[in-house]
């Protein structure tokens, strides 16, 4: 059998970048965006036009900076390495953050049959709860999630894809008109900047395709294509059935809804309806949460064995999991759960989603700005490289505007909390230097062996 028959083709690629980026974070976006107005219909379309901007970037420079490390690699070659620790300071924060919103959403739809939980504090202590739960289930290592995403997968497409299809039967536009800006203060074009914050949510993720290449059919080829169809596949089925729920449920209750897509599914097909809706979610957000955990304890133990996280960090116990690393994390997704308890879940969603989205806005910036560099050093023809420059160009402009809507307190916290890098880095700077030499050091005896 040759190698290539393990290699994922074009529409497994496809498939694949679809479902990374269609995971667990949308089922609260709908009551976040009923709070905006109809008027984010817009703020999904900027958010499409511009991670197709950065997936093209992305994809561009995985051909021109082959090296592990994806994101990290990039910046790392294109602009130092400095800011190279600050992208993987970012990306990690953003990955255990991101956890925190997995969980609210999942508890969020478990409220549906435990109506207690959709109260701040009641719900909080539910989310901290499945973290840890989670967390120590984990302790044994991956053996078995791995198993059980093809599942949780399914929780997520039946209901979301559901939506973008039946919604549209039970639609009222008159839902849409009524509440196109929901706060009559706010002028069109904060309320699409603000729509736009948290639409990106939705996209993260859209970099998959470029940290497989190694295990794909010609993926020169395919790595740009499958990126594209699989942003613009994902943001079809983002719009439709959003779109669709603002049609069905009335914008008030929208928002205020711990679980949007549930209570569409009540008003569409009854009580029934929307049982099936919270439970598919639940399996869908807490097994996505399982998965993610795992993610989370793997991306800060590979930055702490490249020096650049602390060494607790890379312990692993007898089964290889960092599991020291994992309960540090733990505890930081057990203060965000605390400190970000809100008046109803959706609220407390929107505000653990804008920080998400900052923090992995970051490691964009930072990956797509070393574009410019590598081009150079790859001696790209001057016609491929003003083509790409250009669109580089647009997947920054978009990543600053998206920064620019999460509001000024996102912008101020995460500034704050980016801004830790460099205290972090002083502190490791000379292991990752000494690193480095060792790593160089090895190479060249090995060469000259």
């Amino acid at each position: 059998m040759s190698s290539k028959s393990h290699k994922m083709g074009l529409s497994a690629l496809t498939v694949f970048v679809a479902l990374n980026m269609m995971g667990s974070g949308i089922f609260l976006l709908p009551s976040s965006l009923a709070k905006v107005g109809s008027i984010s219909i817009f703020g999904w379309i900027i958010s499409t036009v511009g991670s197709i901007a950065l997936a093209v970037s992305f994809s561009k420079l995985s051909f021109l900076c082959p090296k592990e490390g994806g994101l990290y690699a990039y910046t790392r070659d294109g602009i130092g390495e400095y800011a190279a620790f600050t992208e993987t300071w970012c990306y990690w924060l953003s990955l255990w953050v991101g956890n925190v919103a997995i969980a609210v959403a999942g508890i969020g739809y478990l409220a549906y049959f435990v109506p207690e939980l959709s109260k701040p504090m009641p719900g909080a202590i539910a989310a901290i709860i499945s973290i840890w739960f989670f967390t120590f289930l984990n302790y044994p290592g991956a053996g078995f999630i791995g198993r059980i995403q093809k599942f949780t997968s399914l929780g997520m497409l039946i209901p979301v894809v559901g939506m973008a299809v039946l919604g549209w039967f039970f639609f009222h536009p008159d839902y849409i008109t009524a509440s196109w800006i929901v706060d009559k203060k706010q002028s069109s074009w904060d309320a699409v900047m603000a729509a736009s914050s948290l639409t990106l949510w939705a996209f993260l993720g859209l970099e998959s395709a470029c940290i497989v290449t190694g295990v794909v059919e010609n993926p020169k080829k395919n790595v740009p294509i499958a990126t594209m169809l699989g942003t613009l596949f994902a943001a079809v089925i983002y719009i439709l059935s959003t779109f669709a729920i603002m049609g069905v449920v009335p914008a008030k209750e929208l928002a205020a809804s711990s679980a949007p897509f549930s209570t569409a599914a009540q008003y569409m097909f009854g009580n029934w309806a929307g049982s099936f809706v919270s439970f598919c979610a639940v399996v869908a957000c807490l097994g996505s949460l399982n998965g993610w955990v795992l993610t989370t304890g793997q991306v800060s133990k590979a930055a702490a064995d490249d020096g650049m996280f602390p060494k607790i960090f890379a312990d692993t116990n007898k089964y290889g999991t960092p599991f020291k690393g994992m309960i540090i994390t733990g505890v930081l997704m057990t203060l965000m759960g605390y400190m970000t308890v809100s008046p109803d879940l959706a609220s407390q969603f929107q505000i653990i989603t804008l920080l998400c989205v900052f923090t992995n806005v970051v490691p964009y910036i930072l990956a797509t700005a070393g574009i410019y560099k590598i081009m150079k050093d790859n001696n790209i023809a001057s016609g491929e490289y003003t083509r790409y420059g250009l669109i580089a160009l647009l997947a920054l402009v978009y990543s600053f505007y998206a920064l620019a809507g999460s509001g000024k307190d996102t912008v101020f916290w995460g500034s704050l909390t980016m801004m830790l890098s460099i205290p972090m880095y002083g502190w490791i700077s000379h292991s990752v230097k000494q690193k480095r030499e060792t790593a160089a050091a090895t190479t060249v005896t090995s060469e000259n062996a």
